[in-house]
């Protein structure tokens, strides 16, 4: 029971970390005036999608760290 709860906790601070982060790099360029918020949404999806592929590959490298 200790491995899936641990398993648990370490996704559920993983989406966390990962929907905390990538708003708080979306609010920071929009605030820098990077892109609008109002006029376009390319910037959004564009810190979107980078910010999933780098969240992700560091999931996965700490996967195969823990698994090895």
């Amino acid at each position: 029971m200790t491995g899936n709860l641990q398993a648990i906790g370490f996704i559920a601070s993983w989406v966390l970390g990962w929907g905390i982060g990538g708003s708080l790099i979306d609010a920071g360029l929009i605030n820098a005036g990077v892109y609008s918020i109002d006029t376009n949404q390319l910037g959004t999806l564009a810190t979107f999608t980078v910010w999933s592929v780098l969240w992700g590959g560091l999931g996965y490298r700490l996967y195969q760290r823990f698994t090895a």
